[in-house]
């Protein structure tokens, strides 16, 4: 069995982001089961991992990533593919490549895979040069990314949305089957499509051991890259409106705001108690400085890799119902409340008896341990690419 990985950026267990180590891990499964090929976009520094390091692909290639305007050119970048790309969101335009296109052509004869597995909506185009080859496409959003902002204003972000479900109506039907990361995205995309939409997994790397939250400072953590929309309009709330009701309470308590692209949350690095730390590395080792993963959403979709992280590092989370989809996981590991008061409220049950902490650290950690340690689920995937490529009964 060859199996085709076609993603958006480079999987990697080391990624800067819990996208990259998500997928880096499903494919590591696959491996122990299937050869596994990639073709992915992929920026310079990432072309230097690929070259670098034998991740264990069987195949491998990249095309180049779409670089992204700043400053001044900016602006007269986004009108261009505006005119450019009217019938298309510009996600979606964003990640438009004739070179992938021409990089899934040479898979095809290269690496002849049984089955390709295509991650996240902006893949999505790419179905047309696969066709003929049985394709799983793994929505991560309900179809329209969170990170659909356009810079233009509420007009064109509102047109943005608009244009997501006609390229969901466009593309989706072309896969032969379709998943999503949590039920209730399944549910939105099989009621548009009028098709069935089942529900894949969350992986991630289950640590040896977990951290120990007991022991940490009254500290709390919000991670996530500050490029995707709602982790800076989340950081926001957090260290202007939750923050100050926890410190009213707790004068010394912290919060640390991890991963990259950390510049622009240059607007809240001086509130009191808030501390920028950029990407770090060692993730495991962040998790062992706090007492808790502090992670609401107030926009978007899909599934919080950050949540499910936390999780797998014995790491309690306080969080609210956007933010805890894709996670059933028990008090005292996952508190939910709505609101800045709320979490403020929930946030302190934690900061203030280290025993509490613990205890939901290691009730989360059994949790990821049984839920999504990576084998049951791609050993699961194996299967279903066997499916379509098994002849009819």
């Amino acid at each position: 069995m060859r199996i085709l990985l076609v993603t958006p950026f480079l999987p990697h267990p080391a990624a800067r982001h819990g996208g990259g180590v998500a997928l880096a891990t499903l494919a590591a499964g696959w491996m122990r089961y299937a050869e596994v090929g990639l073709a992915a976009l992929a920026s310079p520094q990432e072309d230097t991992i690929l070259a670098q390091e034998n991740f264990g692909w069987s195949w491998a290639g990249t095309a180049p990533a779409r670089p992204r305007p700043a400053g001044v050119r900016r602006l007269p970048h986004q009108l261009r593919m505006l005119w450019r790309w009217r019938d298309t969101p510009l996600v979606a335009a964003k990640y438009h490549s004739p070179a992938m296109a021409a990089l899934l052509r040479r898979a095809r004869t290269e690496f002849d895979p049984d089955v390709a597995f295509l991650e996240m909506a902006q893949t999505a185009q790419f179905l047309p040069a696969l066709a003929g080859l049985p394709t799983v496409l793994t929505d991560h959003e309900a179809g329209c990314p969170a990170n659909t902002a356009t810079g233009l204003g509420p007009l064109g972000d509102r047109r943005d949305r608009r244009l997501w479900w006609r390229y969901v109506d466009r593309f989706y039907p072309l896969a032969t089957r379709l998943q999503a990361l949590t039920p209730e995205d399944a549910a939105v995309l099989g009621d548009r499509l009028g098709r069935p939409v089942a529900v894949r997994g969350s992986v991630f790397p289950v640590a040896e051991a977990p951290v120990r939250p007991g022991a940490a400072p009254p500290r709390a953590l919000f991670l996530g890259d500050y490029s995707h929309g709602p982790n800076p309009e989340a950081a926001a709330i957090l260290a202007r409106e939750v923050l100050p009701r926890i410190r009213a309470r707790m004068p010394n308590a912290e919060l640390w705001l991890g991963g990259p692209h950390e510049e622009r949350l240059a607007a809240i690095a001086g509130e009191p108690g808030v501390r920028v730390l950029g990407f770090v590395p060692d993730l495991h080792g962040l998790l062992q400085q706090v007492r808790l993963l502090l992670a609401p959403a107030f926009s978007g979709t899909g599934i919080r890799t950050k949540c499910i992280a936390a999780f797998a590092n014995g790491l309690p989370v306080v969080t609210n119902a956007l933010g805890a989809r894709g996670a059933d996981v028990p008090e005292p590991a996952r508190l939910v409340a709505e609101g800045p008061a709320a979490l403020a409220d929930a946030a302190l049950r934690l900061l203030t008896a280290p025993d509490l902490a613990e205890a939901g650290g290691r009730s989360g950690y059994e949790w990821a341990r049984a839920n999504v340690a990576v084998d049951a689920i791609a050993r699961a995937q194996v299967e279903r690419a066997r499916e379509l490529v098994r002849p009819p009964q």
